[in-house]
């Protein structure tokens, strides 16, 4: 066991250097008594045997020095490598149940306050150790009995979940290996074993071992040395004699003047022949084989040479290695089968994952009773080596799936599609390595007697029924197929795949030329080709309606956003607006104005809400900036001032006529805005920012628009700029911020600003949308048409979603919110992206699926609704005006358990494309003719609402002044949950996405909404693990609640203590007065004593009859 091969090595020499790091130096006697005495200090905290204390620190003296104190605890050490992302941290160590973890000062504030970390180097940590004994520990120190069968330590590796798995790997073939490495690699008390492995590989374990062996010194290399001329100068300087790692770390450094090294041992990765050329000429090098589940080295080959064919060796001592078929029979020498091992090297199995721990640890049919062996996945063939000892030859995986852009990919699966195809009699898919190492699918194909095989039409098969991913990149014909001597298709004789790189075609006509122009003008690009893809030069589906409305006004025809999703290339768009014959829209120009000038429709609603509720401010939109710095104030007011000239919304009341209101455009100084500095103390800033941010506006009487600056020090300030929805959205804030930032710039200067003047004003859009829409009376109108598309689609729609709340809901809600952070990071964001391509769909489809999933388990209910923003600022003319264009759309989606998820993402496709093809009824009209039951209580038709916020933010930028956003500490919560994604991108290329959920704190306390937002991650890694797996398999909890569920709740035992149970105080009492009158009736009296006599005869009697 680990700590008798410990105990061993420092009884070898205790003077000697057991490490070296850094020029330091640490002898085996100081190592030992070191580890004893946190060992003690980790047992006397209850620390022992089939216990797991995490191991998080670099590779250092005081990483070794961890390990052996876990080790002499009989428990089992779990390294977790600091360098990890926080997410994959905090999974190892929640899956791994770790009681306890060990780590140095510096790291301890980064890592999961799940468990108690001892910072081993801290002050408090070495006064007391200090106190503790540092001789060795002894069996019976230990808080349990240490077995060969308890975990020396668990190993996470990569999962093909997503996840890491845990390998939980015994004491068991640790002394073999040991006992192997010093009979083969030749390490005695004078060696230097280098420590190059990052300690939360096993392989820094082999290290260990090499060197505990012949107690030997162990040379650290610190973590900022990664190969190379560094690694070399370190070789040198500290004389290693023994070197183990990576084909790729040797072959950076040039072993030439490393004299000192004796042995080199490689692995992990397959060792070229050229390696050991430059290896092998002055020194022993050998090439090392083991699986993570099979105590870290099962095979080690004889010495190698230069010339020598380069095998894995046999089997070390203990380890039995099998080379068997798919009926688990032995392949003959030089036949290629699935090696499989056995012995007591192999792993316990893998950490709370019984089902692959069946699949990979199966029973030995050739071994005794309940011996188990390893499944490799390692395709390996016996060779006869000089002097006539059998070696392992490493071939390959095993499996027929590839990796293509981080997706498993079936090659079978390609293979049936092409093969489905007439002219096809043969066809093989492989997974072929490009110059830059990526894999490439590249599909092989014979030709039926007598057809043509037209290669283009065969990759378009493949774009029909499969994923983007799995389309191959080359088609290859061939005349016959090359197969081995057993039959067998002859991959290596297959001709070599051309692969051609796409050429740019510059668009040819009039429409393709325009509608290229267009996409460059959305997505910031200055060339874009006939055969680009919008979506692949990172178009979404909301850029995708303004394309649309764009693209409407170009070619005079109407254009849905529907038709961009089926013909999303240049050359194919316009091959598709050709063929369309819808009406298009009236240009947007300024208007003919009459005496009162409508509201536009989603005015009205707001107008409504306003003269219900003038008081509160759920329909304020602020922006709260500190600015440090000097503040011209003057041109700042200017400034503010020629932007209300500009923008005839921010100076526009609402009055009432007739029971409805218009627009009361006011003359340009007709209301004034005062921004003179108002003092205030820091401390009282969230309170005196609240009214102004949360106070409500008569837009009747008042224009709704209020500026606050407070001045907080001689150079600090807080700007305060408010606004009703009614006249402006969420988008405005781009073109309300650019226009301040170029107004102030030019009043500071003693300009004017010199802005072009706009095409339009919110009055014009007003008419014009009223002109678009036409009258509901007209059937043949946009309205009209489109109404009747939103009530038949939402028809019989629930009138609220129950999710799983903390509170009931009030009557009336308070719109009292918070806001929940979390975030999707790079891998996933990308494979999101990647899916999203590969189905045909934006990545709001695919969070929109995930979402609509989450709310149908929560709620119960396959009918599931949810309510999403569109800019509606699809023509050029509005993208500089500021008002109120947003409108909601109601997507109402049904999520069935059983079905896929590649086959729901299909349904929310046609979902939001229909919606997106609808978009011009505005919500609150909608609200109107659908005509739900009112309530203060909820938001109508939807409750659930999805932001996407991937549009460009414009930012405040103001000279000589540094601005930072200011929370005013006011969360508005205007439905019950509402979560917002960001999608952040460099270069074109998704980098992570930040989301947050906000939500109705009179529903919903912030526990529950953060277990919400993990559903919804878990959901998301589901669907791009397996795009294919059924919805309903999904598992939404996390081990703590799937504990809580099945485990904390149905723990109903409970002591029962004296007098608990219903008979208890009647036995007390005939104990205490057997002779007292018990009951009285009909002149009758029993005392106690005889009451219970004729209570236990008739008890007895019950019993005897069952």
């Amino acid at each position: 066991m680990l700590p008798q091969l410990l105990a061993a090595a420092v009884e070898l020499d205790p003077s000697r250097d057991a490490l070296r790091f850094e020029g330091h130096s640490l002898s085996y006697a100081e190592l030992d008594a070191r580890s004893s005495r946190l060992a003690r200090m980790l047992i006397a905290g209850g620390v022992g045997p089939e216990d797991r204390v995490a191991v998080s620190i670099p590779r250092s003296i005081e990483s070794v020095l961890a390990v052996w104190a876990v080790a002499k605890t009989g428990a089992a050490f779990v390294p977790v490598d600091p360098n990890y992302p926080s997410d994959r941290v905090a999974y190892m160590i929640e899956d791994s149940g770790v009681s306890i973890g060990l780590t140095v000062g510096e790291l301890g504030i980064d890592l999961p306050s799940s468990v108690r970390w001892i910072a081993i180097d801290s002050l408090e940590t070495t006064q007391a150790s200090e106190a503790m004994s540092g001789e060795p520990v002894a069996y019976s120190d230990r808080v349990r009995t240490l077995r060969v069968e308890h975990p020396a330590y668990v190993i996470y590796t990569s999962g093909s979940t997503g996840r890491p798995k845990g390998v939980v790997v015994t004491h068991a073939g640790l002394g073999n290996l040991l006992s192997e490495q010093a009979e083969r690699l030749g390490a005695t008390a004078h060696s230097r074993v280098l420590h190059f492995a990052t300690p939360s590989f096993d392989t820094s374990l082999f290290e260990l071992l090499l060197t505990i062996g012949s107690g030997a010194t162990m040379v650290i290399v610190p973590t900022t040395v990664y190969g190379g001329d560094e690694l070399a100068e370190l070789l040198k300087t500290e004389r290693v004699t023994h070197v183990v790692g990576t084909p790729s770390m040797l072959a950076s450094v040039d072993p030439s003047g490393l004299d000192s090294i004796v042995t080199a041992v490689v692995g992990g990765e397959v060792c070229p022949p050229e390696l050991v050329a430059r290896w092998g000429r002055d020194r022993a090098f050998y090439n090392g084989y083991g699986p993570t589940e099979t105590t870290i080295v099962t095979n080690i080959s004889p010495k190698l040479a230069p010339g020598d064919r380069v095998t894995i060796g046999g089997p070390v001592r203990g380890a039995s290695a099998l080379v068997l078929d798919s009926r688990l029979q032995p392949v003959p020498v030089g036949s290629t089968g699935e090696l499989y091992l056995a012995g007591p090297q192999v792993a316990r199995g893998y950490h709370n994952l019984a089902g692959m721990t069946a699949d990979r640890f199966i029973a030995n049919p050739f071994g005794a009773q309940g011996e188990r062996m390893y499944r490799s996945g390692d395709l390996v063939r016996w060779v006869i080596a000089d002097g006539g000892a059998r070696d392992l030859e490493y071939v390959g995986r095993s499996d027929s799936q590839v990796k293509i852009r981080g997706f498993r990919v079936e090659l079978g699966e390609i293979d049936a599609v092409l093969a489905s195809h007439r002219a096809v009699d043969f066809v093989a898919t492989l997974g072929r390595k490009l110059d830059n190492g990526e894999q490439a699918l590249v599909a092989y194909v014979l030709p039926r007697a007598g057809a043509e095989v037209d290669i283009t039409e065969m990759l378009d098969v493949c774009r029909q029924e499969l994923p983007r991913h799995m389309v191959p990149a080359s088609v290859v014909l061939i005349s016959e197929i090359p197969l081995t001597p057993v039959g067998k298709l002859d991959a290596s004789a297959l001709p070599e795949p051309h692969f051609e790189s796409r050429p740019f075609r510059a668009p040819s006509t009039e429409d393709e030329i325009q509608i290229a122009t267009v996409f460059g003008e959305l997505l910031g690009l200055e060339q874009v080709g006939a055969d680009d893809d919008f979506f692949e030069l990172g178009g979404n589906s909301l850029v995708a309606a303004k394309l649309a409305a764009r693209l409407s006004a170009v070619f005079d025809v109407r254009v849905q956003v529907k038709t961009l999703f089926e013909s999303s290339t240049v050359s194919s768009l316009a091959s598709a607006l050709a063929a369309s014959t819808g009406r298009a829209r009236a240009a947007l120009t300024a208007r003919v104005r009459p005496e009162r000038v409508p509201l536009s429709l989603a005015q009205q609603r707001m107008w409504f809400l306003s003269r219900f509720d003038a008081v509160s401010g759920v329909n304020n939109i602020p922006i709260v900036l500190r600015l440090s710095g000097v503040v011209d104030v003057a041109a700042l007011q200017a400034a503010v001032s020629d932007v209300v000239a500009r923008h005839e919304i921010l100076r526009t009341m609402y009055p009432e006529f007739e029971g409805g209101g218009f627009q009361q455009v006011l003359p340009v100084g007709g209301f004034a805005v005062d921004i003179s500095a108002v003092p205030a103390d820091e401390a009282d800033l969230l309170g005196v920012l609240a009214p102004v941010v949360t106070e409500g506006f008569d837009v009747t009487s008042e224009v709704p628009l209020r500026v606050r600056l407070f001045q907080t020090g001689s150079s600090e300030f807080v700007l305060a700029l408010v606004v009703h929805h009614i006249a402006a959205d969420g988008v405005s804030m781009g073109p309300l911020v650019r226009d301040v930032s170029m107004a102030y710039v030019a009043r500071a200067g003693g300009q004017v600003p010199g802005w072009a003047p706009l095409a339009v004003q919110y009055a014009d859009y007003a008419l014009w949308q009223r002109e678009v829409l036409g009258s509901e009376g007209d059937p043949s109108s946009l309205m009209s048409e489109q109404l009747g598309y939103w009530t038949s689609v939402l028809a019989g729609l629930p009138e609220r979603i129950e999710l799983p709340a903390d509170r009931s809901r009030p009557l009336v809600a308070s719109n009292r919110g918070a806001s929940y952070q979390f975030s999707v990071d790079v891998r996933l964001h990308r494979a999101l992206e990647q899916l999203a391509l590969d189905r045909g769909v934006s990545l709001f489809m695919v969070v929109h699926a995930a979402l609509a999933v989450v709310l149908a388990r929560l709620s119960g209910s396959d009918d599931v609704v949810v309510g999403s923003p569109i800019a509606g600022r699809g023509e050029p003319e509005l993208d500089d005006l500021i008002g109120m264009f947003v409108n909601t759309l109601v997507l109402r989606t049904e999520v069935d358990s059983s079905e896929s998820f590649s086959e729901l993402l299909g349904r929310v496709r046609e979902v939001d494309l229909g919606a997106f093809g609808n978009e011009d009824v505005p919500f609150e009209r909608l609200v109107e003719v659908l005509d739900p039951a009112r309530s203060q209580a909820h938001h109508p038709l939807f409750q659930v609402a999805l932001f996407f916020q991937n549009m460009a933010q414009s930012v405040l930028e103001l000279p000589g002044l540094s601005i930072a956003g200011f929370d005013a500490g006011v969360e508005i919560a205007k439905f019950d949950l509402q979560l917002t994604v960001s999608p952040l991108e460099e270069d074109g290329v998704g980098v992570g996405m930040p989301m947050s959920l906000t939500y109705a704190t009179d529903l919903f306390d912030e526990s529950t909404v953060v277990s919400f937002a993990e559903r919804l991650v878990r959901v998301l890694e589901a669907m791009v693990a397996e795009p294919d797996s059924v919805v309903g398999d999904v598992e939404l909890l996390g081990e703590d609640e799937r504990s809580q569920v099945l485990v904390a709740v149905n723990d109903t035992v409970h002591e029962l203590t004296v007098g608990a149970l219903l008979l208890d105080g009647f036995v007390a009492q005939v104990a205490a007065s057997p002779d007292a009158v018990a009951v009285v009736f009909e002149g009758q009296s029993l005392s106690y004593a005889e009451f219970d006599a004729r209570v236990n005869r008739l008890a007895r009697y019950l019993v005897s009859v069952g």
